[in-house]
């Protein structure tokens, strides 16, 4: 089990101060309420969670105290925060981008972690991910954990450690397939994969919730 060992709402802080620091730089460092936003959001995250203020401050202060996360000292009035991941853990940023992604997403497939940890400056094939993860696998406090493959599942998935070890699946025979059948079936859930990103981040910009109401009131 890896030294760091966090709370889930923990690890959900950590990786949106992580993730925001990436793909919203102008917004980073986050107040508060920023980071309980980015928690709380509905796409790209599993589970989802309804954080409360509170909560997030409760979680920030642990986190600071285990040298994770510091105050931005030139934030003025309203307290602003950054994520020290990085430099506690000394994984590269490629490395680091997979760890946030199971954090943000739970267990994953390689094909998936290649979508959702290339936007956080992740590795840009699924051999870089899969070298990333053996990385975080072969230490001697390993970060990240390769599941048993379940009923109905075509790949193994993988999972982080920081909130200790996920609940294991119950292992399937693997099904008989070519493979060309294995390498098509990959590129289709990657190609899945990138199309509900995009959907996603268009319904965000157009202001569009999930049951297709604008979040202005509009129809």
């Amino acid at each position: 089990m890896p030294e760091i060992q966090l709370t889930p709402t923990q690890a959900r802080v950590l990786a949106c101060l992580a993730e925001k620091a990436v793909t919203t730089p102008a917004y980073y460092p986050m107040t508060v309420n920023g980071v309980m936003a980015a928690a709380n959001q509905k796409s790209n995250r599993y589970p989802v969670m309804s954080l409360r203020e509170a909560e997030v401050g409760g979680a920030l202060a642990d986190l600071e105290t285990m040298k994770l996360v510091s105050r931005d000292d030139d934030s003025g009035r309203v307290p602003k925060w950054r994520q020290r991941f990085e430099h506690e853990t000394l994984l590269p940023k490629p490395v680091l981008a997979v760890l946030v992604a199971l954090m943000l997403r739970g267990p994953q497939t390689i094909a998936e972690l290649k979508t959702r940890a290339e936007p956080l400056g992740g590795p840009a094939d699924n051999d870089g991910v899969q070298a990333a993860l053996e990385r975080m696998a072969d230490r001697a406090d390993p970060f990240v954990m390769e599941l048993p493959r379940a009923a109905g599942q075509s790949a193994t998935r993988w999972a982080h450690l920081l909130c200790g070890e996920p609940e294991i699946p119950e292992a399937a025979p693997a099904p008989a397939r070519s493979g060309g059948q294995q390498q098509a079936l990959a590129e289709l859930t990657e190609r899945v994969e990138i199309l509900e990103r995009q959907v996603a981040e268009l319904r965000s910009a157009l202001g569009v919730s999930d049951n297709g109401v604008s979040d202005s009131g509009g129809a």
